[in-house]
This record gives C-alpha cells, sequence and structure tokens, in this order.
C-alpha cells in the first residue's frame, strides 16, 4: 500500500471500517470531500450550543449556531438540495425542519441537564489499549452526575438511530485502562445515550463490561486489516446516507470525481 497509514483510530473510524472499509479508506486514507447532510448540521449546532452552555462561553441562541453551521456548509457544498437528509413520514428534514429539531434538541438538553452534575465536558481520554498499537482517540461528550442514575458517561444524539453500544464502552475501556478522571475517584460509571430527538427512544443507561484487553483485540482486529490495505465495498441499505457515496465507484459509477478519489489499483490496495 503506497498510501501512509492513519495514525489513530476512534470509534467512529473503526465503526466506519466496520460498515464499509471502502468508505474507510475513501474518507481516512484518500481524504475525499464528504456529502454535507442536514443531520450532520444539526448535530454539530446543538453539540457546540450545548457544550458552550455548560462552559459558561456564550449565551447565544441555537437559532445562530445552526445558521452559522449552515453557512459552513455551503462553504463546501453551496446547493443544499444535493445534502443527504433524514425523513420524518416521508418529509425530509431539511431547512426550517431540520431547525425545529435543533431547537426541539435543546429544550430536552436544558430539561435533562436540571437533574445533571457536570463533572468533565468533552474530556480528552485518548491512550492505547492492549492489543492494539494505534492511539484511540476518544471525547466523551460528558462526564458527571444524575440525581436517578448515578455517574454515567454521556453521549448525545440527535438523530432516532439507536447508539452502538462499542461507543460507550470504549470510552470506558479507555478510561479505566488509561487512568482518567473517574478511576481516580473510585467511581464505576454506566454509560448513557441521551436521545434528544422528540420522536427517539427514551434514554437509558447502559452497564458497561468490556474490559480494555476486549475492546483491544477489536480495535487490534482493524488495525490489522488496515495495514494489509483491505478495504473492500459492501454495498447496502446505508449507501443513500454514507457521507463518501460520490467517491465511490460502486454506487456512482465512473465520473471525475469517483476516478480522482477511488483508485485502489494505484494505491497498492485490496478493493474486493
Amino acid at each position: 500500500m503506497t498510501l501512509p497509514l492513519p495514525d489513530h483510530l476512534s470509534y467512529s473510524a473503526g465503526s466506519t471500517f466496520k460498515s464499509c472499509p471502502r468508505a474507510f479508506y475513501l474518507s481516512r486514507l484518500k481524504r475525499a470531500e464528504a456529502a454535507q447532510a442536514w443531520y450532520f448540521v444539526v448535530g454539530s449546532a446543538v453539540h457546540k450550543w450545548i457544550e458552550g452552555s455548560l462552559k459558561g462561553e456564550w449565551s447565544v441562541n441555537i437559532e445562530t449556531i445552526f445558521n452559522d453551521e449552515v453557512m459552513s456548509a455551503r462553504k463546501i457544498e453551496p446547493d443544499t438540495t444535493k445534502w443527504l437528509h433524514a425523513t420524518v413520514n416521508d418529509v425530509p428534514v431539511i431547512e426550517e425542519r431540520a431547525l425545529k429539531l435543533a431547537r426541539d434538541c435543546v429544550e430536552y438538553a436544558i430539561e435533562w441537564l436540571e437533574d445533571f452534575t457536570a463533572w468533565q465536558i468533552e474530556p480528552d481520554w485518548s491512550g492505547t489499549l492492549p492489543g492494539c498499537t494505534m492511539q484511540i482517540k476518544a471525547f466523551p461528550d460528558l462526564i458527571g452526575e444524575h440525581k436517578k442514575h448515578g455517574p454515567l458517561i454521556v453521549d448525545w444524539k440527535t438523530g432516532k438511530t439507536r447508539g452502538q453500544r462499542m461507543q460507550l464502552e470504549t470510552y470506558n475501556a479507555l478510561n479505566v485502562y488509561c487512568a482518567h478522571h473517574l478511576r481516580g475517584k473510585g467511581y464505576t460509571p454506566r454509560g448513557m445515550f441521551v436521545y434528544l430527538n422528540p420522536e427517539a427512544q427514551k434514554s437509558r443507561p447502559i452497564s458497561l463490561t468490556m474490559t480494555p484487553s476486549d475492546l483491544g483485540k477489536v480495535y487490534g482486529e482493524y488495525e490489522r486489516k488496515i495495514k494489509a490495505g483491505a478495504f473492500p465495498a459492501m454495498p447496502g441499505f446505508m449507501c443513500d446516507f454514507c457521507t463518501m457515496k460520490p467517491n465511490c465507484k460502486t454506487k456512482s459509477g465512473a465520473n471525475s470525481r469517483t476516478l480522482y478519489y477511488d483508485t485502489p489499483t494505484k494505491d497498492g490496495v485490496i478493493p474486493f
């Protein structure tokens, strides 16, 4: 393989590789320009508003942050009709519907945080795990204690899709193995995906049971396959929501963009 290897992994990188190695190759190795998406704008705006509010950095309303995110995304793709989007009852969540979702998410976050004491906001829990030589980047959204559920590792979710347990398990394994803040306090936290979307499922705490060795084996296997240069395409339902779809020959055929980015033979990787 002629391409330089990534210098780190993360839960999101591992998840991308697991679902479609070709998407990982295009996004992480070729650094292909991603398709813009309304759900990314919503998620980024809500996360920024919550983080800024908790840190006392601003009192800016969600509308301002949302519009700033839209402007940033339009610098990459000015035509918003090309942006990816989710649907509710066959109606696309775009423009005003996307802004309404951002408002609804913020309102729920404010309500949920009334019962929560924050200890750390997006701490850097990056580190290594046994069985994987690459550093694993990790920035949980929020660490603290809930009045009802006790110590929690929190990840905000603005969509309706169910969060993957391994994300929270990864944070906790790094917390334990690298002796981060919670271990020093002697706490045994649980994890929680806090679903802010009013149409999503109810948020519930999750007991975290995977050991650092368990997680290290998983990430070590990702590392082995990445170093071997095996990046087959795995087409399926989620291709329509993949930000690498415009760059992928499997889904978009041969055009100037895919011929520029999707070049496994030239790059010395295994395409199939």
